[in-house]
C-alpha cells in the first residue's frame, strides 16, 4: 500500500487561524447565521457555504496542540455543534461528523495518520462520516474483500450529510482478523457513488441520513485506524460521538424553544421548558468535562466516566427537546400538581422575563 496523503484528491485551502475559543464560538455564530435557511444568506449555495465552512478555520479547533491547533475543550465543542443545529440541522451534523471523526484519529490513527489528517484539517479539510448497511439494517462494519495483497470494499452506507463535498469519510469495516476498524476513504474516488447527498435542506428541521454506494473501492494507502493493542473500552470517541449527538438535540430544542416564545405561549409553560433544557445543557457541559478528562487521563475509569456521563447527556437533551415539541394542557396541569409553589412561581417569573426578552432581542440565545 502506499500512503494516505496518495489518496487525496482535492486543491489547496487556506484557512483561517482560530486562535482562542471565545473566537471558534464567535465563527460558530456567524456560520450558523449563514447556513440558516431563513436568514439573510438562504439565496446561495451549499458549495459556496461549505466553502466558507472550510476557510473559517472551524475544522482546526479540535486538533491537538503538539500539531498545531489549539485543541479546544470538549464543552466548546458542545456549545459550537448545539449552536449550529439551533440554525441549520446539516451544519450541526457536518460539524458533529468531523470533530468525532478527528477524535478517532487521534485516538487510534498512527503517528503518520495524525501528522497528515491534523495539518489537513488545520487547512479546512473536512471529515465526513458513514456507516454500513445492508438490506434496511444498519451494520457494525462493511466486510473487506481481500484479493491476494489489495482489498476492495463493496456494499452501502448511510453518510452524514453532504459527504460528497467532504475529503475523506470515516467508515468501520471488518478485515481478515475479524476486528472492526476505521477505514478513512476519499470521498472522490472510482467506485464510489453517492445516491442522494445533495447538502440542501429539508423542511422540519431534520437532516435524513444519505446513501453511499461503494462499488469494488480499490482500498489503498495506509488508510486504515489501528488501535494500539486492545481498544480501551469504551473507547474515548464513542463518548464524544453520543455528547455531539446530544448537543444536537439542544440546538434543536433551542429553536423549538424560540417557536413557542414567537406564539407568546403561557409564561409558566415557557418557564417550565427553558429550565429543562437549561438542565440538559449543564448536563452536556459536565460530559465534556469528563470527556477532557478521559483525553488525557489513563484509568480506564476516566473512560467509563466520560461514556456514562455523555449517555446521560444525550438522554436528558433529547427527553428535553421532544418534550419542548410536545408539552399540552395535560403536562401542564400535571406539572402544576407536582411542582411546589415556589418552584412554580419562580418558573412563571423566569417565563415572564424570557418573553419579553425575546420580544426585545430576539437574536437573544435561549
Amino acid at each position: 500500500m502506499g500512503t494516505i496523503s496518495s489518496a487525496l484528491d482535492r486543491p489547496a485551502r487556506t484557512a483561517a487561524v482560530i486562535g482562542t475559543e471565545d473566537e471558534a464560538m464567535t465563527v460558530a455564530r456567524t456560520l450558523a447565521g449563514i447556513f440558516d435557511q431563513s436568514g439573510p444568506a438562504a439565496g446561495s449555495t451549499a458549495e459556496a457555504r461549505l466553502d466558507l465552512l472550510s476557510r473559517s478555520g472551524l475544522f482546526g479547533i479540535s486538533v491537538p496542540t503538539e500539531h498545531g491547533g489549539i485543541d479546544v475543550s470538549n464543552t466548546v465543542l458542545v456549545g459550537i455543534c448545539a449552536e449550529a443545529a439551533a440554525h441549520s440541522a446539516a451544519l450541526g451534523e457536518i460539524l458533529a461528523a468531523h470533530f468525532t471523526a478527528l477524535e478517532h484519529i487521534r485516538s487510534f490513527g498512527m503517528e503518520g495518520q495524525r501528522n497528515m489528517l491534523f495539518a489537513a484539517a488545520l487547512s479546512g479539510a473536512r471529515l465526513a462520516r458513514a456507516t454500513g448497511r445492508r438490506n434496511g439494517t444498519e451494520l457494525d462494519a462493511l466486510p473487506l474483500t481481500i484479493t491476494g495483497l489489495t482489498h476492495r470494499l463493496n456494499g452501502e452506507a448511510l453518510s452524514t450529510a453532504c459527504t460528497r463535498h467532504a475529503d475523506w469519510m470515516l467508515i468501520p469495516v471488518r478485515g481478515d482478523t475479524g476486528r472492526t476498524v476505521g477505514l478513512l476513504l476519499p470521498t472522490r474516488i472510482e467506485g464510489l457513488r453517492y445516491a442522494a447527498n445533495s447538502c440542501e435542506p429539508v423542511p422540519g428541521g431534520t437532516q435524513p441520513a444519505e446513501p453511499v454506494l461503494f462499488k469494488d473501492v480499490l482500498i489503498e494507502g495506509d488508510v486504515l485506524l489501528h488501535a494500539a493493542g486492545d481498544t480501551p473500552q469504551p473507547p474515548v470517541p464513542q463518548a464524544l460521538d453520543l455528547l455531539l449527538e446530544a448537543s444536537r438535540h439542544l440546538g434543536a430544542g433551542r429553536r423549538a424553544l424560540r417557536q413557542v416564545l414567537d406564539g407568546a405561549t403561557a409564561p409558566l409553560k415557557i418557564g417550565l421548558l427553558s429550565a429543562r433544557l437549561a438542565a440538559a445543557e449543564a448536563m452536556a457541559e459536565e460530559a465534556g468535562r469528563a470527556i477532557d478528562a478521559a483525553q488525557i487521563g489513563l484509568a480506564g475509569q476516566h473512560r467509563t466516566n466520560a461514556f456514562l456521563a455523555a449517555t446521560a447527556a444525550l438522554a436528558v437533551a433529547q427527553e428535553a427537546t421532544n418534550t419542548i415539541r410536545e408539552t399540552g394542557p395535560a403536562e401542564m396541569d400535571r406539572a402544576r400538581q407536582t411542582l411546589s409553589p415556589p418552584s412554580l412561581a419562580a418558573l412563571e417569573q423566569s417565563g415572564h422575563l424570557l418573553i419579553e426578552m425575546h420580544r426585545h432581542t430576539p437574536e437573544t440565545e435561549i
